[in-house]
């Protein structure tokens, strides 16, 4: 009796597992905002990413001895709401802004280029099988083909801001403009990076000594900073050579970009750099004693190479604020219909995060 109670037990298990397979099919959509649909997984997907958006935010406020423990996340608040209704509404928010972004694209006939449409295809690729992303989406429902289109579609964002604010667009940032803003934000330098992590007391201080050696060959002029580069990385090769190309190419091949807070290139260094002149030489101490870097400032003015690299970075300096803006504003008036079958399966408590190895 008790073998055969187990079987139908198990049985049971089996035809509502089918059953709740078959309430929620594949490619099962979600919401519909505007012209565009959005599947269950893909809804996962936005779910996943504005959960991963509030624990870093939560992160940012804990102190040094909160961080260490573990957090619960879900007792706590983010940005004056629950941490669950912030997820769900960051999640929903992120959908309306994305069909903002395809709706307006559409409108204007602007499509993604094919590089970055291939590019999108790359990185997500390698985030999903080099970077641990699949053991992060799969099991909470999300597919690669899903997080591949979740990442293409992003790139709708900058397609439609260069529409707007690049040198041609409707709303155009004069060049005067934009290189004042990209100086007062960025800055170049030639550095090496070195690192005290696993190393003995013995191999910290020869490794001090050889960087404060380099920075005294570069102040009496003994060496230049590309032999000190070779030397130090064991190579007697063209350091950092580029393939044959059309493209641009820095003067200087060993600089390096340096940016403010909140920048693509934020840097740590920054500030320290920044107030050094052109051409000054400096062993800076990093913090936790984590190692030095040997810093060569350069002059960024120098080379109209940054003004074409650095110039849709600094258009958004510029006008991403008001950019985002309008487009959230454009978001909320769309028409926004929800599945709520669909949606009410996904629970932020119960997303599922790779165990620690």
């Amino acid at each position: 009796m008790k073998n055969i109670k187990r079987i139908l037990a198990a049985a049971l298990v089996l035809v509502m597992a089918v059953s709740a397979a078959a309430c929620h099919p594949k490619d099962e959509v979600a919401v519909k905002i505007g012209d565009f649909e959005f599947t269950s997984a893909y809804y996962m997907c936005a779910l996943i990413n504005a959960d991963s958006e509030a624990k870093s935010k939560v992160k940012e406020g804990l102190s040094e001895d909160e961080a260490a423990e573990d957090v619960d996340y879900y007792s706590k608040k983010v940005e004056d709401k629950d941490f669950v209704k912030w997820v769900e509404e960051r999640a929903m928010q992120s959908l309306k802004e994305i069909a903002a972004y395809k709706t307006l694209c559409k409108e204007n006939k602007l499509e993604i280029p094919e590089e970055d449409a291939n590019n999108a295809e790359t990185y997500a690729s390698y985030y999903w099988s080099s970077y641990g992303y699949s053991a992060y989406f799969e099991p909470n429902g999300v597919g690669e083909s899903t997080y591949k289109q979740y990442m293409k579609d992003s790139y709708y964002s900058g397609l439609y801001f260069e529409h707007l604010y690049g040198a041609e667009g409707e709303k155009a940032i004069d060049a005067e403009t934009v290189k004042t803003k990209m100086y007062e934000n960025f800055i170049i330098a030639d550095l090496i990076q070195a690192s005290f992590s696993s190393k003995s007391e013995d191999e910290i201080a020869a490794l001090k000594e050889q960087i404060n050696g380099y920075a005294e060959d570069l102040k009496n002029g003994k060496k230049t900073f590309e032999e000190i580069y070779k030397e130090y990385n064991g190579t007697t090769e063209e350091a950092k050579e580029t393939a044959e190309s059309d493209e641009p190419q820095p003067k200087d091949k060993y600089a390096s970009i340096l940016g403010a807070e909140d920048t693509a290139y934020a840097s740590d260094q920054y500030e320290t750099v920044k107030a050094m002149a052109t051409g000054e030489v400096k062993v800076i101490e990093l913090e936790d004693n984590a190692g030095l870097v040997l810093a060569v400032k350069q002059d960024i003015s120098a080379d109209e190479y940054y003004l074409d690299t650095l110039d849709m970075a600094t258009r958004h300096l510029i006008a991403d604020e008001e950019f985002e803006k309008d487009i959230k504003a454009y978001a909320e008036k769309m028409d926004c219909d929800v599945n709520d079958y669909a949606v009410k399966q996904f629970k932020v408590k119960n997303i599922k995060e790779p165990s620690a190895s």
